[in-house]
């Protein structure tokens, strides 16, 4: 099965962070940068430009981030930027993420309500889910006033949806196919 660009470059710098000990410095770092490359669309069109040449690259990454991260990672940053990559960098970090979580055994998990959970219904759910996946949850909470009330958990490829409009959604089916 062939890889893709960002699971090759992904892999790479997971492995320097394994041999130097420093994964979850890095892991922090990619997160922070990936929301700076998110929202500002033409940096990341500068840094991979091949109109724009590797030492005014790295001059302008140095300003950016010069004291902000380890050079390990600036160097990663440097690399993309070299090979006009830097426009990858939001499925390097995905990928990057998803050996991050396989290795410290943690489970992302989407949460979609009509309301925010109170913290005693949102512990209750972390503390449910780790029993039945045997890994440390960390959840990303959604809300969707078209919910009409309930909850859907999506993991993986699980989804869980005992929301009120899912279980309309499976009634009307049931009754379309009956009447059809």
């Amino acid at each position: 099965m062939a890889e893709t660009l960002e699971r090759v470059y992904a892999s790479a710098l997971f492995e320097l962070c394994c041999e130097n000990d420093c994964l979850s410095e890095i892991y922090d770092e990619m997160g922070q940068v990936n929301d700076i490359f998110s929202g500002n669309e033409e940096f990341v069109k500068l840094l991979s430009s091949p109109l724009i040449n590797d030492t005014d690259k790295h001059s302008i990454l140095d300003k950016t981030f010069n004291g902000k991260i380890s050079d390990l990672f600036f160097d990663f940053i440097c690399v993309l930027s070299d090979k006009g990559r830097a426009n990858a960098f939001s499925g390097i970090y995905d990928e990057f993420r998803n050996m991050y979580n396989d290795k410290m055994n943690i489970l992302e998990v989407n949460v979609t309500t009509t309301e925010k959970m109170s913290d005693g219904i949102r512990e209750k759910l972390i503390e449910k889910l780790s029993s039945v996946t045997g890994k440390s949850v960390l959840l990303d909470e959604k809300i969707d006033k078209s919910l009409l009330g309930g909850i859907i958990v999506r993991y993986d490829n699980v989804e869980i949806d005992s929301s009120v409009k899912g279980k309309l959604d499976k009634l009307k089916k049931q009754i379309d196919s009956t009447i059809a």
